[in-house]
C-alpha cells in the first residue's frame, strides 16, 4: 500500500535546495529517499512517467497540468541527474568496522562511476566522487542520505564508541563543505539531530523540515489517506477479527477504526497534523490482529536504558498525562554523550507534539504526550517493574494471594491487598486525583500479567479493569476515589515537601464509611454500565470488586452487589 505523497516531493525537488527530515524509525524515510531516487533518474514525459511508477498519482497529474498550460518550473522534470545514495546503518558496532563500512560505501560507487580514485579518507574522498560524477555527466549531483546518524544511536549507551563514531561522521560529512555548486539536490534523513549541533559543518546548511507545518504530513498516514487506501482493508479486518473473537458480533467499521487510532495513532510534529504509525498499520492488515508492531522492532537493546534511566528517576515520568513544555531547540538537538530522556524519546517516537504554544519568543514550545496505547502499554510494563522494585512484592506470591482473595470474594484480604499496594508507595509519588491511583493498580494487574483492558477505555484514566485469571475465573473492578485531599507535590522533592506530606497525611483520619460509599458507588458504576457483559459467557465465575481509595491510598473493598447506603 502506498499513500500518495508525491505532492511533498514536487514541492522539495523543484528547487535546488538541501533539506533534513528527523523522523522515528520505520516511519518510511527510507521510501521517501527511493521516491525522489525515482524522480531523479527516470525522465517525467508529457503522457506520464516512463517506468510507471508515478503514474496515477499527483506529481504525474500536476507536470500533465503545467505541460497543458505551458507554464515552466525550476526543476526540468524531462531530465535525469546523476545520484549517489547512501545508507549509513550497518556495522556501526565498533569504531574501525564503521569506518572500514564507510569506505566500501564509498568504494562502490567509485567502481560503478569508473572514477579510478583510491579511497582512504571518508571526507575528501566523498568531496572528489561528488565533483568527479559532476564532471563526468556534466550535470549537478543528486546526493541522498539514509539513516545518517545511525553509527552514534545505535550506540547511546556505549559512550566511548558513540564518540568515536561521531569523530568519523565529522570527517566523512565535511565532504559537504565547498560542494555546493556541484550539487543539485540533497536530503538527509535519521531519527536524532546530531549533525546539525556539531557533527560537520557540511551539513549545517541543510533546511530543516522536522517541524515545519508544510512538511508535518510525509512520513506516517493521516486520517484522510487511512480511510481512502485502507476501505477495503478495514472491510477485510472487521470480518477476519470479529470471526477470530478479537472484536464483539456488534462491532461495526466505526467501531474499529477508533481501536486503530487508539492504538496507532497520535504523532504530531506541528501540534496540528496526526499521523499513524506505518508500520504497525501496515502489518495490523497483514496480521489482523492487535499488536506492538512497531515497538518490538527496536533493534537496539542499549535504547531501553533511557526508559529505565527515566523510569527509575520518577516511575510516573513515562505515564503521565502531561509533560513539561519543551522548545524546539530542547527537543530537536541530542548531545552526544549527555543523552537528556525527554529529547531522545521525543526524537525516537516514545513521546510526541499534543501542541504547539503560542509564544513571546520566536522559539515555539511544544506540550508533548505518549502517542498512543502502544507505547503506552510499552510504558505500563517498565512501570510495573519499578512498582513491584518500590513495594518489595513477589510477584508470585501477590498473584497467588489476588487469585485467592478473589475466587473466595474475600472482601478482608482484598481491602488488605489493596491498601499495601496503594500506601505502600513513598509518599513522593502521590497525587490527589484518581488517574494515580487507577495507574498503581493497572501497574500492579499488568506485572502478574492478569490484565484485559475495556476495549475502547475513554482515556488511560479508565478506572474499571476486567482481571483474568485461570478456570475462566474474571474479575470486574472498578475504582473511586475521593478528591480534595492534598494537592500535587510530587515535582517538589525538598525535605520539608516530604515531611509536609506526611504530616498531613497522618491528620487525615481514614474515614471507613466514606470509603465504603465510594467503594459501594463503584459497584453501582459497574451494575449500571454493565461492564460484565461482555464477558458473562466466558466466564465461569466472575466476581465484582468496588474499590474506595482516600488520599495516601487508605482504601476499602466491597464484593459483589451494590448495597443501599441511604
Amino acid at each position: 500500500m502506498y499513500a500518495d505523497k508525491t505532492k511533498f516531493i514536487y514541492d522539495l525537488a523543484r528547487t535546488q535546495g538541501a533539506y533534513f527530515l528527523s523522523r522515528p524509525r520505520r516511519f518510511g524515510k527510507t521510501l521517501l529517499l527511493s521516491t525522489f531516487e525515482a524522480l531523479f533518474s527516470s525522465p517525467l514525459e508529457s503522457e506520464g512517467p516512463e517506468t510507471g511508477l508515478f503514474s496515477g498519482l499527483w506529481l504525474e497529474k500536476k507536470i500533465k497540468e503545467l505541460n497543458a498550460k505551458g507554464k515552466k518550473t525550476l526543476f526540468d522534470f524531462n531530465q535525469t541527474y546523476p545520484i549517489i545514495r547512501l545508507d549509513m546503518s550497518g556495522d556501526t558496532s565498533t569504531v574501525d568496522g564503521f569506518r572500514e563500512s564507510i569506505l566500501k560505501k564509498l568504494e562502490v560507487i567509485n567502481r560503478s562511476e569508473g572514477l579510478g580514485l583510491k579511497i582512504t579518507l571518508p571526507g575528501a574522498d566523498l568531496s572528489t566522487i561528488i565533483q568527479r560524477m559532476s564532471e563526468k555527466y556534466e550535470k549537478e549531483v543528486v546526493v541522498l542520505v539514509d539513516e545518517y546518524d545511525a553509527a552514534v544511536s545505535d550506540n547511546i549507551s556505549n559512550i566511548d564508541i558513540a564518540m568515536n563514531n561521531r569523530d568519523t561522521l565529522k570527517d566523512f560529512y565535511s565532504g559537504f563543505k565547498n560542494t555546493d555548486k556541484y550539487l543539485r539536490f540533497v536530503f538527509v534523513t535519521g531519527v536524532t539531530r546530531y549533525a546539525l549541533m556539531g557533527l560537520s559543518s557540511g551539513l549545517n546548511h541543510l533546511v530543516d523540515l522536522t517541524f515545519k507545518s508544510e512538511y508535518a504530513g510525509i512520513c506516517g498516514f493521516t486520517y484522510r489517506e487511512l480511510d481512502s487506501c485502507f476501505k477495503k482493508h478495514m472491510k477485510v479486518a472487521l470480518k477476519k477479527m470479529k470471526k477470530s473473537g478479537d472484536l464483539r458480533d456488534t462491532a461495526d467499521l466505526d467501531f474499529l477504526r477508533k481501536q486503530i487510532l487508539r492504538w496507532y495513532d497520535g504523532y504530531s510534529w506541528d501540534g496540528k497534523t496526526r499521523v499513524l504509525n506505518p508500520h504497525s498499520i501496515l502489518n495490523l492488515f497483514d496480521n489482523y490482529i492487535f499488536s506492538r508492531y512497531w515497538v518490538n522492532t527496536y533493534p537496539s537493546k542499549s535504547f531501553l536504558s533511557v526508559l529505565m534511566d527515566l523510569m527509575n528517576k520518577d516511575p510516573f515520568n513515562l505515564i503521565r498525562e502531561e509533560l513539561d513544555k519543551s522548545t524546539i531547540t530542547e527537543l530537536g538537538v541530542a548531545e552526544v554523550g549527555t543523552l537528556k530522556p525527554i529529547p531522545t524519546l521525543f526524537q525516537t517516537g516514545y513521546l510526541t507534539v499534543d501542541t504547539r504554544l503560542t509564544s513571546d519568543t520566536t522559539e515555539p514550545n511544544y506540550l508533548l504526550k505518549i502517542p498512543n496505547w502502544e507505547i503506552k502499554s510499552v510504558n505500563f510494563d517498565l512501570f510495573s517493574d519499578r512498582l513491584f522494585e518500590l513495594l518489595k512484592f513477589d510477584k508470585q506470591q501477590q498473584d497467588d494471594n489476588f487469585q485467592k482473595a478473589i475466587n473466595d470474594m474475600d472482601e478482608l484480604e482484598l481491602t488488605r491487598i489493596f491498601n499495601s499496594l496503594f500506601s505502600g508507595l513513598p509518599a513522593i509519588h502521590h497525587v490527589d486525583n484518581e488517574s494515580c491511583y487507577f495507574k498503581i493498580l493497572y501497574g500492579y494487574c499488568n506485572q502478574i500479567k492478569r490484565l484485559i483492558l475495556p476495549e475502547i477505555p475513554e482515556s488511560i484514566g479508565t478506572p474499571d479493569l476486567i482481571v483474568v485469571f485461570p478456570n475462566s475465573l474474571y474479575a470486574v473492578i472498578e475504582l473511586k476515589y475521593n478528591v480534595g485531599k492534598i494537592g500535587d507535590i510530587r515535582a517538589d522533592t525538598s525535605t520539608n515537601a516530604k515531611e509536609a506530606v506526611e504530616e498531613k497525611s497522618e491528620r487525615i483520619p481514614a474515614d471507613n464509611l466514606l470509603l465504603r460509599k465510594l467503594a459501594n458507588n463503584a459497584l453501582i458504576a459497574i451494575r449500571d454500565k454493565k461492564y460484565w457483559a461482555p464477558f458473562e459467557k466466558k466466564a465461569k465465575k466472575l466476581v465484582k470488586i468496588g474499590i474506595g481509595v482516600s488520599y495516601r491510598g487508605q482504601c476499602l473493598a466491597l464484593v459483589g452487589e451494590p448495597k443501599d447506603f441511604s
